[in-house]
């Protein structure tokens, strides 16, 4: 158990980013992530350097400008 999904929800809620990450049936993980670029950024720095558990063979970045989907849910949550 590498516990990398509950990393990133900690990363991304301390740096005020919403989104979600999920467990794909390939073995990767897919993560989704709003907010300002800088903050983006740093968030893609802190995720590269990963849990103590993990091993990050590679990120692919995917940057749009659409907006974040639920005005409900403004929160980092784990898809199960």
């Amino acid at each position: 158990m590498v516990r990398f999904r509950v990393f990133v929800v900690k990363i991304a809620t301390q740096m005020n980013i919403i989104g979600t990450v999920e467990n794909l049936p390939d073995g990767t993980v897919r993560i989704e992530a709003w907010g300002e670029k800088n903050q983006l950024q740093a968030f893609i720095q802190e995720i590269y350097k990963g849990s103590r558990l993990s091993r990050i063979d590679n990120i692919a970045e995917f940057w749009d400008n659409i907006k974040y989907m639920s005005d409900v849910d403004k929160k980092f949550r784990i898809i199960h």
